[in-house]
């Protein structure tokens, strides 16, 4: 069954400074608050989108899937600051955006640990919290911790 893709009407999409139609990828890259519209065709969902670099100009490190896979590498990022959330239509496919770091993708495990990640990930940005999680080798988020 093909899934639709929601359409705006021109006058939401004029009064939407930040947002955009949702596509099968993670938002693109958010410049000094303007939105920048998604060109390429939609990505694989398992690639994160790439925000902006840091500000001493290299991306922000990551470890290769083959090598963190197998020896089962996890890694917390402390002090952080939830900027960003971004989820569509689909089951287990949600995104936060992370001050310095970039997009990540929350644990797709079940449905259950992703509604709960994605609820706690919202309340962190509502409030502007400071955030601990742990980031597995695949790249994705397993716990957050909202202080």
């Amino acid at each position: 069954m093909d899934e639709a893709t929601p359409q705006m009407d021109p006058m939401t999409e004029r009064r939407a400074t930040r947002t955009e139609a949702p596509t099968q990828t993670a938002p693109a890259t958010m410049s000094q608050g303007q939105a920048t519209a998604l060109a390429e065709p939609p990505q694989a969902l398992s690639t994160p989108p790439a925000l902006s670099t840091p500000p001493s100009g290299h991306a922000s490190p990551s470890l290769p899937l083959t090598a963190g896979a197998a020896a089962g590498v996890s890694a917390w990022q402390n002090n952080k600051k939830v900027t960003a959330l971004w989820c569509n239509n689909q089951n287990r496919n949600s995104w936060i955006g992370v001050d310095g770091v970039g997009w990540k993708k929350l644990a797709n495990t079940n449905d259950s640990s992703s509604v709960a990640l994605t609820m706690l990930a919202a309340h962190a940005r509502e409030k502007g919290s400071v955030v601990n999680y742990r980031e597995e080798s695949d790249g994705m988020v397993y716990e957050l911790y909202i202080w």
